[in-house]
C-alpha cells in the first residue's frame, strides 16, 4: 500500500509467515532481501524487490541509492508494462501477427499488405438447437471449448485465428510465393484435425454429436486495417475470403463438413467431386471438392 518497505535478512530463521520465495533465495546464496513500493505516475503501487549475496546484506546506503533511483526505474517499468499490456490485449483481440502489426504503427484505415493465403471460414453446425438444448450458459461454455479448440490447431499448423463471427471462425494461413502449397496444405490439416478433434468435445460437454461446416480458398487478399474513422477492424478482404465462407454454406446443405476449392488441393484422388458449384455473391462457378472425414 506504499507505507514502507519490508526486509529479511536471510541468514537468521525465517519466521513462519514468511514468503516461499525467501527459502529459495537462501538456498542460492542470498543474504538479504529487500521489497520497496515502486508508485507509477497514474497512483497505483508496484512493488521493486532486490536481494544481495553479500555476508553482511545491504547497507544502508545501499539501499538509499535503490530508493534515490526507484522513481527512475518506476518510469522505466511502467512504459515497459504498457507495451507489455498493450501487446497482450492486441494478440488477445486481434491474433498475434495482427496485433504485431498494428502495434507497429498500422492504425490508418487502409493499412495493409496484398498477400497471397490460404483462407478458412469454419462453422458450428445446429447452434440455433444446441442452444436450445443446452440453455444459454452451457451453450456459451461449449462455444467457447469450440473456438479454443479451432484456435489451437489453427496457431499449431502456423495459421492465425482472424476473428470469430457468431458460432464461425475466420483464419488466414498467409503463404510463401514459392511455397504456397504449404499454406494450402496447413489449412487442409487444420480442418481435418478439427473434424477430428469434435468427439472429444462433444464427449465434454454431454452431447451426442457435433459437427461443423468448412470452406477453405485460396487466392489473393487485402490484409490490413478496414472500417469507419472512430472503429477499425484488422481482417482479410478479397474474393477468396467470400469463396470460403460461401464453400462452408453449400457443404452444410450436402452434409459435408469440409468443402474446398480445386485450387487448394495437389492431389484431388481422395476427395470427393462436386463440379463448378454456384456461389451467392460470386461471379463465377467454383471447381470443388468435398474432403472425406470418415
Amino acid at each position: 500500500q506504499g507505507l514502507g518497505g519490508v526486509r529479511h535478512r536471510l541468514h537468521r530463521d525465517l519466521p513462519d509467515d514468511a514468503f516461499p520465495i525467501l527459502e529459495d533465495l537462501r538456498d542460492q546464496g542470498a543474504t538479504d532481501y529487500v521489497a520497496m513500493p515502486l508508485p507509477f505516475s497514474d497512483g497505483r503501487i508496484n512493488v521493486m524487490t532486490v536481494a544481495s549475496d553479500h555476508p553482511d546484506g545491504f547497507t544502508t546506503a545501499n539501499l538509499g541509492l535503490i530508493f534515490e533511483c526507484s522513481a527512475v526505474i518506476a518510469r522505466y517499468y511502467e512504459v515497459f508494462m504498457q507495451r507489455e499490456n498493450a501487446q497482450s490485449l492486441l494478440e488477445t483481440y486481434v491474433g498475434k501477427r495482427s496485433g504485431a502489426r498494428v502495434l507497429g504503427g498500422e492504425i490508418r484505415r487502409g493499412d495493409g499488405d496484398e498477400i497471397d493465403a490460404a483462407i478458412m471460414f469454419c462453422d458450428l453446425r445446429n447452434s440455433t438447437r444446441l442452444e436450445e438444448e443446452l440453455g444459454r450458459r452451457a451453450y456459451i461454455q461449449l462455444l467457447n471449448g469450440f473456438f479454443e479448440t479451432i484456435s489451437t490447431i489453427v496457431d499449431e499448423n502456423g495459421g492465425e485465428v482472424l476473428k470469430f463471427i457468431g458460432d464461425a471462425v475466420l483464419a488466414v494461413f498467409p503463404a510463401d510465393p514459392q511455397k504456397s502449397y504449404r499454406a494450402r496444405n496447413k489449412a487442409l490439416k487444420s480442418a481435418r484435425a478439427i473434424v477430428d478433434a469434435l468427439p472429444g468435445l462433444a464427449n465434454e460437454t454431454g452431447i451426442e454429436a457435433l459437427h461443423c461446416s468448412t470452406g477453405i480458398a485460396y487466392g489473393s487478399v487485402t490484409y490490413g486495417n478496414v472500417g469507419s474513422q472512430e472503429r477499425l477492424d484488422f481482417t482479410v478482404i478479397g474474393q477468396a475470403a467470400n469463396v470460403a465462407a460461401r464453400l462452408g454454406d453449400y457443404g452444410k446443405s450436402l452434409g459435408h463438413q469440409i468443402v474446398v476449392s480445386a485450387d487448394v488441393l495437389k492431389d484431388t484422388s481422395s476427395a470427393i467431386p462436386l463440379g463448378e458449384v454456384e456461389l451467392h455473391n460470386v461471379s463465377r462457378p467454383v471447381n470443388s471438392y468435398a474432403i472425406p472425414t470418415t
